[in-house]
């Protein structure tokens, strides 16, 4: 019996990346996924087969869609949010309209599952907000709106932590530097 066996993890952005990455490690140790994604349905559905978890497209810009996502799911073992998407450029120069969606979906759509998840989990269940070092640092000029939202997480995952924790369940951000060529990585570059 592996660590995960019989557990239920959603992972929000899991068909490319980091995300696919951690399906592939829930699964090869025995949970039951499901894993949000909103483009690529071609790299969705090759990691469903592959892996035998369960896609669901979703846009994580759509609180209600996000919120009925989880509950959809019932009782989670496991949330991990990894679901994001970068802005460069100009903080002068950028549009209000983009900056209001990179906040949604970096920041608001990790609460408001967040918060929905522990609503429903049982003691000992683990919420993983996946960030970025660049919350922490500014590696280049024009990533000022990313590096907010990334930075956000870290003070939203400290007070989820401190509200759920008399309930069993830990909130923690991960920080990853770019491990895996993303489109995102690559259009950046």
């Amino acid at each position: 019996m592996t660590a995960f066996h019989n557990k239920s993890v959603l992972v929000l952005g899991g068909s490319r990346g980091i995300g696919a990455a951690i399906v592939r490690r829930f699964v090869a140790d025995g949970a039951s996924v499901v894993f949000s994604y909103s483009g690529s349905p071609e790299a969705a559905e090759r990691l469903a087969a592959e892996t035998g978890s369960t896609a669901v497209q979703a846009d994580s810009a759509d609180r209600d869609g996000v919120i009925s996502l989880v509950r959809d799911r019932g009782p989670l073992d496991v949330l991990v949010v990894n679901a994001g998407i970068a802005l460069f450029g100009d903080a002068l120069e950028q549009d209000s309209d983009a900056i209001d969606r990179l906040f949604r979906i970096n920041i608001h759509s990790p609460y408001h599952a967040s918060v929905e998840a522990a609503r429903r989990m049982p003691e000992g269940g683990r919420i993983i907000v996946i960030g970025s070092v660049n919350g922490d640092r500014m590696p280049m000029p024009g990533m000022a709106a990313y590096a907010l939202s990334k930075s956000a997480l870290q003070g939203l995952a400290r007070g989820l932590a401190r509200d759920f924790g008399p309930r069993g369940i830990t909130v923690n951000v991960v920080q990853p530097g770019q491990l895996i060529p993303t489109p995102t990585r690559r259009t950046a570059r």
